[in-house]
């Protein structure tokens, strides 16, 4: 406890840093925190900081800017708690034509995992992003990895990003896995379109020599916790973003390639579909319609189907919000009493 206490001092301290600079040329950095509470049927209640980031950044030389980004959070009942997390830190060099990034960040890969959590219509991602993208739901990593991307125009609404990345997952050591490989094509309707259309699709493919997708697969498969062999995924998505009205969906699709005989194969897929609509500047609502099966080869308690309706009270905009969420849980075999209520204060410095 004492250890967490440091640790969120610390990081209190360091949201307290100051803008340096003016104009294009500034070092910018801010921070937000986001309080949760929760009730769900099969955990006690609690309170937690959901997350405190500080974020920033700013020019280094020449064409050469800085990312970094910071990540406490305690009171979730999870591993990752009661530490300061480097989620991100990368070099980026912009040319006419597209960015270099180097360094530690998100791989390529999806639509929502781009969507940064302090504007999601919901509270929380969709499982299938969670757990269905690269470095979903590995430990540490907080789905970033360390690598090399580059991301350029193809045309006038069309960018197409490819990276190679060392395929651990950020804040994990080295497992002998990599590399990943990952590209994603993008493309929309011009600026001003009504309703705007984005559509993308994406693919990835790694060597694993010791990796554990136990939290992908959800335990729904022995042997998985230290894999080896190839993972390879697949994903589109499609947005439409109107005036008062915004509608995702998203596919996934991994292939999971065991090279020991002990050890089956196996194919995991998932969808969501997510609709929004803002009634004026202070209020919002969403539902959302998600589904995930880490094994197709079997139907179980494993393969799970949640609904979440939520609505969003704005203060300052983004800025300074209040968000409550319901979520319905559904299992295919075994279903549980699991349905959780979710409340989150966010408040940017």
């Amino acid at each position: 406890m004492r250890k967490a206490a440091v640790s969120l001092v610390a990081t209190l301290v360091l949201v307290s840093v100051p803008a340096h600079g003016r104009g294009e040329n500034a070092h910018k950095w801010e921070s937000y925190i986001q309080l949760r509470y929760t009730d769900s049927q099969d955990r006690r209640e609690r309170l937690s900081i959901r997350r405190l980031k500080l974020y920033g950044s700013g020019p280094i030389a020449g064409d050469w800017t800085y990312f970094a980004q910071l990540l406490y959070k305690t009171g979730n009942l999870s591993p990752t708690d009661n530490r300061i997390y480097l989620q991100e830190a990368n070099l980026l060099h912009r040319r006419r034509n597209g960015t270099l990034t180097i360094g530690q960040f998100k791989p390529p890969f999806g639509m929502e995992r781009f969507t940064s959590d302090a504007t999601l219509a919901l509270i929380d991602r969709s499982q299938p992003t969670d757990r269905l993208i690269p470095n979903g739901n590995l430990g540490e990593s907080f789905a970033r990895d360390l690598g090399i991307q580059w991301e350029g125009s193809l045309g006038k609404e069309v960018v197409l990003a490819a990276g190679v990345f060392g395929g651990n997952g950020a804040n994990r050591p080295f497992h002998g896995n990599g590399p990943l490989l990952v590209a994603k094509l993008a493309g929309s309707t011009g600026q001003g379109s009504n309703p705007r259309i984005r559509a993308e699709v994406a693919a990835s493919w790694r060597r694993d020599e010791n990796i554990d997708f136990s939290q992908q697969v959800g335990g729904s498969l022995i042997g998985y916790g230290n894999f080896s062999g190839a993972d390879m995924r697949w994903n589109a998505g499609i947005g439409l973003d109107g005036r008062d009205d915004a509608f995702r969906s998203e596919y996934f699709l991994v292939r999971y390639d065991s090279d020991r005989e002990v050890i089956p194969d196996a194919t995991a897929t998932g969808f969501y579909i997510q609709w929004a609509h803002s009634f004026s500047r202070r209020w919002a609502a969403a539902i959302r319609y998600e589904d995930v099966d880490p094994n197709n080869a079997v139907r179980d308690a494993k393969d799970i189907t949640w609904i979440t309706l939520g609505v969003t009270r704005f203060i300052d905009s983004h800025r300074e919000k209040i968000q409550a969420n319901y979520v319905w849980k559904s299992e295919e075999a075994g279903d549980l009493d699991n349905d959780a209520f979710l409340v989150q204060y966010q408040r940017f410095f």
